[in-house]
């Protein structure tokens, strides 16, 4: 689906609740799991950093520019996961997807490690429909390649192969 900012769609989010007692609506891809192929163990939703939320939980997932490396996890405490729910949103920009630490703690670099290789064993898979390999999850266009926003996975439009991460 195309998505222009300043128009508004129906999208998933997850309703989660602070400590003083507010609920908000954080827009997700609607894909709970995990991934312990590279360390992360723990069911997640994703961020979809396409779409208007709150400043605040903005600032509480680290999102900038649509991209944030925070996950929704149901079981967290703060904020507290209550449910998804459709809402409609405003669409703020195009792109959205996970940022990896410039600078990882020995726990992270071994996850990276692991994703690196994750990565490599889906190298020219095909992404037929521009859907990603791993769960189908839609791909966006961004500086000519097609990425999945959940875990980056990038194609050539061409192709619609993966490629590695960093080839142009």
């Amino acid at each position: 689906m195309e998505i222009e900012p300043g128009r508004c769609y129906e999208r998933p989010c997850a309703i989660v609740r602070t400590s003083d007692g507010r609920e908000y609506a954080i827009p997700v891809f609607d894909h709970l799991h995990a991934d312990p192929q590279f360390g992360f163990p723990h069911k997640h939703y994703h961020i979809d950093g396409r779409f208007y939320m709150e400043p605040r939980m903005g600032h509480e997932y680290r999102l900038h520019a649509g991209h944030t490396s925070a996950v929704i996890r149901p079981g967290n405490e703060t904020p507290k996961f209550l449910r998804i729910e459709t809402r409609i949103l405003p669409c703020v920009q195009t792109q959205t997807g996970l940022t990896f630490p410039e600078t990882p703690t020995k726990s992270q670099s071994d996850n990276l490690e692991r994703y690196e290789q994750w990565y490599a064993s889906y190298i020219g898979k095909s992404c037929a429909g521009k859907r990603c390999p791993h769960f189908g999850t839609e791909m966006l266009d961004k500086d000519g390649r097609l990425v999945c926003p959940m875990h980056e996975l990038t194609a050539d439009p061409d192709t619609m192969r993966v490629v590695a991460r960093y080839s142009k």
